[in-house]
């Protein structure tokens, strides 16, 4: 889906629009992001079916996401499934507001994060992107107990505790980023900005 997140057929799928999303895709030239349609609108033997044709780790992460919502589980998700598709596809539950599968997909995130460790930064991290502030630092918080020393948690964190407001503790998680990672240049903008913030500039 990534190739054509701009096209009508996508924004369709966004605004809960399955059926003309469906009339408007070419099936034989976007199969997956038809069984993606079929998917969200609920219909997973349809969906599947499209997928049957379909040799890629997206269709197959694809497959996992069916699992679980029918069954409550994942059967063998990938590393790279779960780095490459995670936040993606937990940003379209987002937006499309298929809430039921968000929940269902944060649900399985302690089992997610056997396979990849970092799912916990992962999913905090969209939920930061989608203004999810306490719910995505309680999962930045789950990271942090497996991987403390991590920048880009440490950055994630400086940029949640800045929109708090609190910048004495946005600049100690900057500095444990710049510990783990001297030359990280974000963060190097990062750290100016807060004790501009700290500064009252």
């Amino acid at each position: 889906m990534k190739t054509t997140l701009n096209t009508p057929a996508v924004k369709m799928l966004l605004n809960g629009d399955y059926i003309s999303a469906l009339n408007d895709i070419n099936i034989s030239d976007e199969p997956l992001l038809c069984a993606y349609a079929l998917f969200l609108a609920g219909d997973f033997d349809k969906a599947r079916q499209f997928l049957l044709q379909i040799d890629s780790i997206r269709a197959n992460w694809l497959k996992e996401l069916i699992n679980l919502m029918i069954s409550g589980e994942m059967q063998k998700p990938t590393y790279f499934e779960v780095r490459n598709f995670l936040e993606l596809d937990i940003d379209l539950f987002i937006v499309s507001q298929k809430i039921n599968f968000l929940e269902k997909l944060l649900k399985s995130s302690a089992r997610l994060a056997e396979v990849n460790k970092e799912t916990y930064k992962l999913i905090g991290r969209v939920l930061f992107n989608n203004n999810l502030l306490s719910l995505s630092k309680y999962y930045f918080d789950l990271y942090k107990n497996m991987v403390y020393y991590d920048p880009e948690l440490h950055f994630m964190y400086a940029k949640y505790y800045i929109l708090q407001k609190d910048y004495k503790t946005a600049l100690d998680s900057i500095n444990s980023c710049l510990a783990a990672l001297p030359e990280y240049y974000p963060a190097k903008i990062l750290k100016r900005d807060i004790i501009g913030l700290l500064n009252g500039l």
